[in-house]
């Protein structure tokens, strides 16, 4: 496989994950949606500082809302 074949299958699965991302973002409440636009910010800011356990945490916190969006919305 070339390099520019691998470049390509890791563009599609980002692209895959960042439409799974909206496809659940747009099925959460307006309340876990508020929260995550203050959660997404400060994940970017600690994996930009190098903060890699802030940034799992944040990932963790993150994870938590959006599962229970999916329990609250029947």
């Amino acid at each position: 496989m070339s390099t520019a074949q691998i470049v390509q299958l890791q563009q599609d699965a980002s692209l895959d994950e960042m439409n799974e991302f909206r496809r659940h973002l747009r099925a959460l409440g307006p309340v876990q949606r508020r929260i995550l636009s203050v959660l997404m910010p400060q994940l970017v800011a600690l994996e930009q500082a190098g903060d890699s356990d802030g940034a799992l945490s944040i990932i963790e916190e993150v994870k938590t809302i959006l599962w229970e969006g999916r329990r609250t919305r029947h």
